[in-house]
């Protein structure tokens, strides 16, 4: 047990050095508090004696926290030179950035930031409440564009496109503070005295490399992310969803300051010619949401000017069904998630590996739900509640996987070129071997698999490419928990679908072939961030120099056998 003079040395030292002994006062609370009742309750610390002294540990801990620098505090120390965003002339023309711009769209926003214009956090705040108000103020245009380019449904563009978004920066907003201040890290005896702190500063200009099934979740919560972090970002969006894309490329530059964002997209053909040109040049990190081919381009990039990456890829995300899941939750919640967008989302089951004891249950209760979702037959196809396929390409894609699965179609199969159009499908396979197989569907698809149990299951998926997203349904945590100990994905939800990824404080991204890095919640911010670590050696209030604490004989030659001696003792302790 901790003695009363004890406490008290502590308590003072607390008070009188807050930076160094408070951040052991942190750990010490609930320890000490425990001690401090048994204590108590044997007579050898009076509860007044206790109480008292573990008030001061909690006054000097909200001490530390009210005198601890904030980011907006630090931003005197920052040097702006205003005077540069005259020499921007390619930013600040008010024109469309074309390929011949590229060059010089790099360079002035890293001249903007070397002086320091996206580094304030005032401006942070003020570009991402407009960020905000252009999503709030614009959204009739945001569901019409995605309505052109993806056939969305009010619904699905609203959540996905227009309210997760402005959900994200308000977490941001909220936040901005806190997560740009410096970060105290705990107590070290080698380096004691010494506060010791995790400065977050932006990595510089970003890019981010947007895609077309979400074009503008995946464009602007990267760059709400990047600019909340403190850096420059130049957007390319997708020309697959054109009119997405020709939208946000009118909208951003009248919203965001044209030095902290600029965006290109539209002036030019073919996304593989614009993306070959952007990785001519240098950025501080690039961020690319695709199919791992087009990431393996990034990275090949990248790797020219060692630059870190975020790869949002996908694969072929896999659905454990054990016998002992509810089957009619279950096929209701993946025929759900399946048919979102139209399969047409990186995170969407794709295939499921069903218990052969209960998978006609399963496929039956699937075409129940798809009828009380969707209707029947053709029925989906006008009932406002169903997307279209983006383009041409992807649809020779699906209409040749639907004729060569070689399964047992439950429900579905039907395509409508002319309207891109494919019914909600569900097919159960023979075998793994099947074409459906082999890559990831992105379309309204279900492939579904019957295997012998689990352990079947976890041996086929051990020796696929990492998902993005698995998901398992059982009423038996231990064969929930199973499955998760001998698989490996980005992320993983238990009886639902998709639910992990909306999770603030759970990063989403992927592993190996379906991606790397993370970000949404604070992951959107850090992700664009490097912590640099400071150490200031400070000194303790102590005669004699800190009775030698502050500046140790012993780390300076010659080192006698006595001071060997006493480092090898210390570290004992560290």
């Amino acid at each position: 047990t901790v003695s009363p003079e004890e406490f008290v040395c502590k308590s003072t030292v607390t008070m009188s050095n807050f930076t160094v002994a408070t951040q052991q006062a942190q750990e010490w609370v609930v320890s000490v508090w425990s001690e401090l009742l048994a204590a108590a309750r044997t007579g050898e610390v009076s509860a007044k004696a206790g109480a008292t002294g573990f008030m001061i540990l909690i006054s000097a801990w909200f001490l530390r926290k009210l005198l601890r620098p904030s980011a907006s505090a630090m931003d005197r120390y920052l040097r702006v030179d205003d005077s540069v965003r005259g020499t921007l002339k390619t930013l600040r023309s008010g024109k469309p950035i074309g390929m011949n711009d590229i060059g010089a769209m790099n360079a002035e926003l890293r001249r903007a930031f070397r002086a320091g214009l996206s580094r304030p956090i005032a401006v942070r705040r003020r570009n991402l409440q407009a960020l905000r108000r252009m999503l709030v103020e614009n959204e009739a245009e945001v569901l019409a564009a995605l309505k052109e380019d993806l056939g969305k449904t009010v619904f699905e563009a609203l959540v996905y496109d227009v309210l997760i978004p402005i959900n994200e920066i308000d977490h941001m907003i909220a936040n901005l503070e806190k997560w740009n201040a410096p970060r105290s890290v705990g107590f070290n005896l080698l380096t004691f005295p010494s506060s010791n702190l995790l400065y977050p500063e932006p990595k510089g200009v970003v890019l981010n490399v947007s895609t077309w099934n979400f074009p503008v979740l995946l464009s602007l919560v990267p760059v709400a992310g990047a600019i909340a972090a403190g850096n420059c970002v130049a957007l390319k969006t997708c020309q697959v969803s054109q009119a997405s894309a020709r939208l946000l490329n009118r909208l951003l530059p009248k919203y965001l300051d044209p030095e902290i964002c600029a965006v290109l997209g539209t002036e030019f053909q073919g996304d593989r010619h614009c993306t070959a040109e952007l990785l001519k040049y240098p950025w501080d990190h690039i961020f690319f949401t695709g199919s791992p081919s087009v990431g393996k381009v990034i990275a090949r990039g990248a790797a020219e000017f060692l630059t870190p990456c975020t790869l949002e890829l996908g694969g072929k995300n896999p659905v454990f069904i054990s016998r002992c899941a509810d089957l009619d939750l279950a096929a209701k919640r993946i025929v759900w998630a399946r048919l979102m967008n139209s399969g047409q989302q990186c995170i969407s089951p794709d295939f499921v590996m069903c218990d052969e004891a209960v998978v006609d249950k399963f496929l039956a209760r699937c075409k129940h739900h798809i009828h009380i979702m969707y209707g029947e037959g053709d029925a989906t196809k006008d009932n406002g509640s169903f997307g279209r396929i983006v383009g041409d390409k992807q649809m020779e894609r699906i209409e040749q996987l639907l004729r060569t699965h070689g399964g047992e179609t439950i429900v579905g199969g039907r395509c409508d070129r002319k309207a891109r159009y494919v019914q909600p499908t569900v097919v159960k396979l023979k075998s793994f071997k099947s074409p459906a197989m082999e890559e990831e569907s992105f379309a309204p698809t279900l492939w579904v698999v019957p295997v012998k149990s689990m352990e079947e299951a976890i041996d086929y998926q051990a020796q696929q490419p990492l998902p993005l997203s698995l998901y398992i349904f059982a009423r038996d945590n231990a064969v929930a928990e199973r499955i998760i100990a001998n698989t490996s994905a980005g992320g993983v939800t238990v009886n639902g679908c998709l639910f992990h990824c909306g999770h603030p404080e759970l990063p989403f991204g992927g592993v190996q072939m379906s991606g790397m890095g993370s970000y949404h919640g604070k992951a959107s911010v850090t992700t664009f961030q490097h912590e640099k670590p400071v150490l200031k050696k400070t000194k303790l209030p102590l005669p004699f120099d800190g009775a030698g604490l502050n500046d140790p004989f012993f780390l300076y030659a010659p080192w006698t056998n006595f001071k060997i001696a006493v480092v090898r003792t210390l570290f004992k302790f560290v």
